[in-house]
């Protein structure tokens, strides 16, 4: 599945730069509202392209917004057959460099390894991220929107950290963490350590 969610990946970004969209993202929920103006393409089984726009870009306004949909659609029929196996949901959002899963004080997870800056920065933004979920009624759910990343706190002491290269669309990728959040919360648990075996008792010595 690694080889067909590059390619997929690859493609979405593409997208999203040829026309200037916010994100753009394989789902089976088309419908799903954000807040931002969408368009959907549907791909077979279950899956849509879908992608959001927001009202200021300019190269939205330059382009053949349907035809450059239909080009990213067939390209990605095309790959599904080629692996043969289904498209992943998978999403690309405008300007995204990097996403990793912080627990407990750990990297966990990340889509690709760690620039020597993002590995400097993410203690800090963890410690942020969780400091503001404690001051929200002891909560667990917390986001934070900074110019260059975004981060959303969610389980028991997890956090989902975004890098962003430039401006991004704070309503989308937030309604996209929480989402994202929601399914790592149930793969999360498969991380905790195994309990301690229950000690043995000793036996008397055989006579």
């Amino acid at each position: 599945m690694l080889e067909l969610d590059g390619e997929v990946r690859e493609i979405l970004r593409e997208l999203v730069a040829e026309v200037g969209a916010t994100s753009a993202e394989i789902t089976d929920a088309p419908e799903e509202k954000s807040g931002v103006p969408s368009r959907t393409v549907p791909l077979g089984e279950t899956s849509y392209l879908r992608i959001e726009i927001g009202t200021r870009s300019e190269r939205a306004a330059e382009i053949d917004i349907e035809a450059s949909l239909e080009r990213a659609a067939r390209s990605l029929r095309a790959a599904s057959r080629r692996w043969e196996q289904p498209l992943p949901q998978v999403a690309a959002v405008q300007n995204a460099d990097n996403a990793l899963v912080v627990l407990r004080g750990h990297v966990v997870a990340a889509a690709r390894p760690l620039a020597a800056l993002e590995e400097a920065r993410w203690p800090f933004i963890a410690k942020r991220a969780l400091a503001a979920a404690e001051k929200t009624s002891g909560s667990s759910h917390a986001d934070l929107a900074d110019p260059d990343f975004f981060a959303h706190t969610f389980w028991y002491g997890a956090v989902l950290i975004v890098y962003f290269t430039g401006p991004y669309a704070v309503d989308f990728v937030r309604h996209r963490a929480r989402r994202v959040a929601r399914e790592l919360s149930d793969l999360l648990p498969d991380l905790e350590p195994e309990p301690p075996a229950p000690a043995t008792a000793l036996r008397p010595p055989r006579e």
